[in-house]
């Protein structure tokens, strides 16, 4: 529903007011945490797998009426890396921005496997024929056997310091939250197409990300983007929480760590 101009118009000066009354002091900032205790999210959050903001595969209609150009525009993207190596990420490239201080070429490699997951993904879901299945599978496993979804200019954070990251401390930081986020939506669009490949793929991948993002997230205070202990935030505190918030209402199985999860993300 589209708001009339008039009221756009008054609601957006409402907004531009507020905002400069919270930076002059004038009024407190209201805190989200605050408007939704962790005893509303418990009642009120969807219970898990109850959670179905867009259609999955099997849900045909809304893929098959797609406008065509769109469709066949993420079949030419998917197409053209089917049968095509994944790109490599030894840990001599990992190493790099610790030895060299280059991030790029790690990094060139890491957002392609994503990039080119994500489109298989849609090609899939848009097609329904299977064809991309294989290289879905190829992708999304090779990404939950990184080492680290961190990456090397973000993993200094570690106790080991920068260098190759430490498996027994995962950093969640930007790029670790995109891809559980990732992970997550694939696992939400194509569970039973994936099982049918094998039973063993989304229970890994359901522990991949609790080990690297749903856990940490939910035991440490101290990653920066939490802005628990500074008052220095930028924009990796929504992106970061956003991702976490979709992994969690997607894949975490157990009512209390959701609600506490959603607490959480309020609060940060």
């Amino acid at each position: 529903m589209s708001l009339p101009g008039s009221l756009r118009c008054s609601l957006s000066l409402l907004l531009l007011c507020v905002s400069l009354l919270w930076s002059a002091g004038e009024v407190s900032r209201p805190e989200l945490s605050s408007l939704f205790p962790e005893e509303y999210l418990s009642e009120t959050l969807p219970a898990p797998g109850a959670w179905n903001p867009f259609p999955r595969y099997d849900e045909r209609s809304f893929w098959q009426e797609l406008p065509q150009r769109t469709i066949d525009s993420q079949l030419q993207r998917a197409e053209k890396n089917v049968g095509q190596p994944w790109p490599e990420l030894p840990a001599t490239l990992y190493m790099e921005f610790a030895t060299i201080g280059n991030r790029s070429n790690y990094e060139t490699s890491y957002f392609e496997r994503r990039t080119r997951l994500a489109d298989l993904v849609l090609a899939e879901c848009m097609e329904g024929k299977g064809r991309f299945t294989g290289e879905i599978v190829n992708g999304l496993w090779l990404i939950l056997e990184e080492s680290s979804w961190t990456l090397p200019a973000h993993i200094g954070a570690q106790r080991a310091g920068k260098g190759l990251p430490d498996r027994n401390e995962p950093i969640v930081a930007l790029f670790s939250a995109e891809t559980s986020g990732l992970i997550a939506w694939t696992i939400y669009l194509l569970e039973d197409q994936l099982d049918e490949v094998s039973p063993l793929i989304v229970p890994h991948s359901k522990k991949e990300v609790k080990e690297r993002i749903l856990d940490p997230c939910l035991e440490r205070d101290d990653f920066w983007w939490m802005s628990f202990n500074t008052d220095h935030i930028n924009n990796w505190n929504p992106w970061v929480n956003s991702n976490w918030l979709a992994s969690m209402l997607l894949l975490e199985d157990s009512p209390q760590r959701r609600s506490a999860a959603a607490a959480k993300i309020m609060r940060s």
